[in-house]
Protein backbone atom coordinates (compact mmCIF):
# COMPACT_ATOMS: atom_id res chain seq x y z
CA UNK A 1 0.00 0.00 0.00
CA UNK A 2 1.61 2.90 -1.36
CA UNK A 3 0.22 5.98 1.62
CA UNK A 4 0.82 10.09 0.68
CA UNK A 5 0.03 11.90 4.02
CA UNK A 6 -0.47 15.19 3.71
CA UNK A 7 -0.42 17.34 6.73
CA UNK A 8 -0.81 20.94 7.97
CA UNK A 9 -2.68 22.87 10.11
CA UNK A 10 -5.97 23.51 7.99
CA UNK A 11 -6.91 26.42 9.65
CA UNK A 12 -9.38 26.20 8.00
CA UNK A 13 -9.18 23.77 4.67
CA UNK A 14 -8.98 25.50 1.35
CA UNK A 15 -9.85 24.99 -1.86
CA UNK A 16 -6.12 24.76 -2.60
CA UNK A 17 -5.87 21.87 -0.20
CA UNK A 18 -8.50 20.32 -1.86
CA UNK A 19 -6.67 20.57 -5.20
CA UNK A 20 -3.60 19.32 -3.89
CA UNK A 21 -5.59 16.12 -2.84
CA UNK A 22 -7.72 15.98 -6.31
CA UNK A 23 -3.82 16.28 -8.40
CA UNK A 24 -2.94 13.27 -6.28
CA UNK A 25 -5.96 11.20 -6.59
CA UNK A 26 -6.41 11.86 -10.60
CA UNK A 27 -2.73 11.77 -10.96
CA UNK A 28 -0.37 10.02 -9.69
CA UNK A 29 -0.35 6.16 -9.56
CA UNK A 30 2.33 5.93 -7.15
CA UNK A 31 -0.60 6.63 -4.53
CA UNK A 32 -3.13 4.43 -3.37
CA UNK A 33 -4.53 6.28 -0.14
CA UNK A 34 -4.21 9.31 1.32
CA UNK A 35 -4.11 10.38 4.77
CA UNK A 36 -4.62 13.93 6.46
CA UNK A 37 -3.71 14.49 9.70
CA UNK A 38 -4.55 17.78 10.63
CA UNK A 39 -1.62 19.02 13.39
CA UNK A 40 -2.34 19.42 17.11
CA UNK A 41 0.19 22.42 17.98
CA UNK A 42 2.16 24.20 15.72
CA UNK A 43 4.96 25.98 16.92
CA UNK A 44 4.50 30.17 17.44
CA UNK A 45 0.71 29.45 15.67
CA UNK A 46 -2.69 29.69 17.77
CA UNK A 47 -4.48 27.57 16.09
CA UNK A 48 -8.50 27.45 15.67
CA UNK A 49 -9.53 24.01 17.98
CA UNK A 50 -8.47 20.71 17.14
CA UNK A 51 -12.08 19.40 16.84
CA UNK A 52 -13.17 21.90 14.48
CA UNK A 53 -10.27 21.76 12.44
CA UNK A 54 -10.83 17.80 12.43
CA UNK A 55 -14.40 18.79 11.65
CA UNK A 56 -13.63 21.03 8.76
CA UNK A 57 -11.58 18.42 7.20
CA UNK A 58 -14.16 15.88 6.85
CA UNK A 59 -16.28 18.05 5.42
CA UNK A 60 -13.49 19.32 3.00
CA UNK A 61 -12.50 15.50 2.12
CA UNK A 62 -15.17 13.16 2.68
CA UNK A 63 -16.41 13.26 -0.69
CA UNK A 64 -13.01 11.96 -2.07
CA UNK A 65 -11.95 8.24 -2.42
CA UNK A 66 -9.24 6.90 -0.78
CA UNK A 67 -9.00 9.49 2.01
CA UNK A 68 -8.77 9.09 5.40
CA UNK A 69 -8.90 12.04 7.93
CA UNK A 70 -6.50 11.07 10.79
CA UNK A 71 -6.71 12.02 14.37
CA UNK A 72 -3.07 10.82 15.05
CA UNK A 73 -1.38 13.92 15.79
CA UNK A 74 -4.02 14.68 19.63
CA UNK A 75 -2.81 10.89 20.41
CA UNK A 76 0.52 12.05 19.69
CA UNK A 77 0.21 15.36 21.90
CA UNK A 78 2.12 18.21 22.17
CA UNK A 79 3.63 20.13 19.25
CA UNK A 80 3.39 18.24 15.91
CA UNK A 81 6.48 17.04 14.30
CA UNK A 82 6.67 15.75 11.28
CA UNK A 83 9.55 13.58 12.02
CA UNK A 84 7.81 12.16 15.03
CA UNK A 85 4.22 11.65 12.91
CA UNK A 86 6.36 9.83 10.02
CA UNK A 87 7.40 7.40 12.82
CA UNK A 88 4.14 6.65 14.55
CA UNK A 89 2.48 5.45 11.07
CA UNK A 90 5.40 3.60 9.96
CA UNK A 91 5.16 2.09 13.36
CA UNK A 92 1.54 1.27 13.13
CA UNK A 93 1.70 0.15 9.69
CA UNK A 94 4.73 -1.80 8.78
CA UNK A 95 3.46 -3.03 5.42
CA UNK A 96 2.90 0.71 3.86
CA UNK A 97 4.78 2.65 1.96
CA UNK A 98 4.73 6.45 2.92
CA UNK A 99 5.22 9.43 0.70
CA UNK A 100 5.06 13.07 2.50
CA UNK A 101 2.90 15.59 0.81
CA UNK A 102 4.82 18.96 0.73
CA UNK A 103 4.92 22.03 -1.36
CA UNK A 104 7.62 23.60 -3.48
CA UNK A 105 7.06 26.84 -1.12
CA UNK A 106 8.80 24.52 1.65
CA UNK A 107 11.49 23.30 0.01
CA UNK A 108 13.94 25.98 1.11
CA UNK A 109 13.13 25.89 4.91
CA UNK A 110 12.39 21.58 5.21
CA UNK A 111 16.82 20.96 5.54
CA UNK A 112 16.07 23.01 8.73
CA UNK A 113 13.37 20.94 10.05
CA UNK A 114 13.94 18.72 13.23
CA UNK A 115 14.98 15.24 11.28
CA UNK A 116 14.68 15.87 8.27
CA UNK A 117 17.06 13.69 6.94
CA UNK A 118 14.82 10.84 8.55
CA UNK A 119 11.73 12.27 7.23
CA UNK A 120 13.56 11.38 4.08
CA UNK A 121 14.14 7.81 4.50
CA UNK A 122 10.52 7.75 5.97
CA UNK A 123 8.42 8.89 3.41
CA UNK A 124 10.43 10.35 0.47
CA UNK A 125 8.82 13.85 0.22
CA UNK A 126 6.27 14.47 -2.73
CA UNK A 127 6.77 17.57 -4.04
CA UNK A 128 3.61 19.60 -5.05
CA UNK A 129 4.21 22.90 -7.21
CA UNK A 130 2.74 25.94 -6.19
CA UNK A 131 1.84 29.19 -8.19
CA UNK A 132 3.81 31.93 -7.37
CA UNK A 133 6.80 29.34 -6.53
CA UNK A 134 9.73 30.02 -8.94
CA UNK A 135 11.01 26.84 -10.56
CA UNK A 136 14.48 26.46 -9.86
CA UNK A 137 15.24 23.78 -12.25
CA UNK A 138 13.55 21.77 -15.36
CA UNK A 139 12.56 18.76 -13.16
CA UNK A 140 10.27 21.08 -10.81
CA UNK A 141 6.84 20.20 -10.80
CA UNK A 142 3.98 22.44 -12.73
CA UNK A 143 2.13 24.59 -10.41
CA UNK A 144 -1.15 22.58 -9.36
CA UNK A 145 -1.66 24.21 -6.34
CA UNK A 146 -2.95 28.27 -6.32
CA UNK A 147 -1.67 30.62 -3.79
CA UNK A 148 -4.10 31.13 -1.19
CA UNK A 149 -3.45 32.87 1.90
CA UNK A 150 -5.26 31.33 5.40
CA UNK A 151 -4.09 34.73 6.77
CA UNK A 152 -6.36 36.71 4.00
CA UNK A 153 -9.23 33.81 4.31
CA UNK A 154 -9.21 34.55 8.34
CA UNK A 155 -8.98 37.84 7.60
CA UNK A 156 -12.11 38.82 5.61
CA UNK A 157 -13.89 35.88 8.03
CA UNK A 158 -13.14 37.99 11.11
CA UNK A 159 -14.40 40.92 8.94
CA UNK A 160 -17.85 38.85 8.38
CA UNK A 161 -17.20 38.39 4.98
CA UNK A 162 -17.97 35.25 3.73
CA UNK A 163 -18.23 36.11 0.28
CA UNK A 164 -14.56 37.06 -0.10
CA UNK A 165 -13.63 34.00 2.28
CA UNK A 166 -15.85 31.92 0.10
CA UNK A 167 -13.46 32.66 -2.55
CA UNK A 168 -11.23 30.10 -0.99
CA UNK A 169 -13.39 28.00 0.51
CA UNK A 170 -15.92 24.86 -0.32
CA UNK A 171 -19.18 25.64 0.93
CA UNK A 172 -19.36 22.59 3.50
CA UNK A 173 -16.50 24.57 4.85
CA UNK A 174 -17.82 27.52 5.36
CA UNK A 175 -21.46 26.82 6.29
CA UNK A 176 -19.69 25.06 9.57
CA UNK A 177 -17.35 28.06 10.29
CA UNK A 178 -20.54 30.83 9.67
CA UNK A 179 -22.59 27.99 12.09
CA UNK A 180 -19.86 27.82 14.57
CA UNK A 181 -18.93 31.66 14.40
CA UNK A 182 -15.21 30.72 13.78
CA UNK A 183 -12.87 33.37 13.40
CA UNK A 184 -14.89 36.27 14.26
CA UNK A 185 -12.43 37.54 16.94
CA UNK A 186 -9.60 37.07 14.84
CA UNK A 187 -7.78 39.23 12.32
Amino acid sequence: MNIAVYGGSFDPPTLGHMMVVTHLLLNDETVDNIYIPPCFQQKGKMLTGFDHRMIMCQRQFSALPRTKILPIERELGGESLTVRLLQELVKREKDAKFRFVMGADLLESAPRWEGWDEIQKLAPPLIIGRAGISPRGPGDPTPISPVVSSTLVKKALAQGDYREAGRYLSVPVCQYIQQQKLYLAQT
